[in-house]
């Protein structure tokens, strides 16, 4: 991968696309996939609650450099 956009595959956010939830009650971030700058195809990244808790507490690490973020509620619903 490159950061190049028009240069290899890329998988990034599909960025007109909402955020949603899967039937079976998980989290779901939807991706647009391309090659080369030409879009192949969409998929979703599907995450478990706790999945989800945990890519949001290493988002937050990143964001603020490395600081431990303020806990977070646990979220409901299964998983």
């Amino acid at each position: 991968m490159t950061a190049n956009r028009q240069i290899g595959w890329r998988i990034e956010r599909a960025p007109d696309k909402p955020l949603g939830r899967t039937n079976a009650g998980r989290f779901f971030i939807p991706l647009r996939i391309t090659t080369d700058g030409q879009d192949v195809g969409e998929a979703h990244l599907v995450l478990t609650g706790s999945d989800s808790e945990q890519l949001v507490g290493e988002l937050s690490r990143l964001i603020h450099g490395g600081v431990e973020p303020a806990a977070l509620d646990p979220i409901g619903g299964p998983a």
